[in-house]
């Protein structure tokens, strides 16, 4: 199985998402496992959190396997506590964190 690995730009917000997501569309079009790396987004605002979510949930339907490449630090997990994830159920703050929240 082979992983494809997306790399987020630096300035990924509402403005800037359509192409990330493209992106990730199209690499559900593929057949191995899908990474989202996140680590270089510096300002990220809810459409990020968005489009994660929804990408686990079509991961989810279509039996596929989405991770994070790296754990949510930093800006990231600075949004998730103000967009109020702070409190994860395990399988949440095992994909978000690592498990390590």
């Amino acid at each position: 199985m082979t992983l494809t690995t997306i790399c987020a730009p630096v300035a990924l917000a509402v403005r800037s998402i359509a192409p990330f997501c493209d992106e990730v569309r199209a690499a559900f079009g593929g057949t191995g496992d899908i990474a989202l790396d996140l680590s270089a987004v510096e300002d990220p605002d809810l459409s990020v959190i968005q489009l994660v979510e929804a990408a686990r949930r079509q991961a989810a339907r279509d039996g596929a396997v989405l991770t994070l490449a790296h754990p949510a630090t930093g800006p990231l997990a600075a949004l998730l506590d103000r967009a109020g994830f702070a409190d994860l159920s395990p399988t949440d703050t095992q994909f978000w964190f690592h498990g390590a929240a």
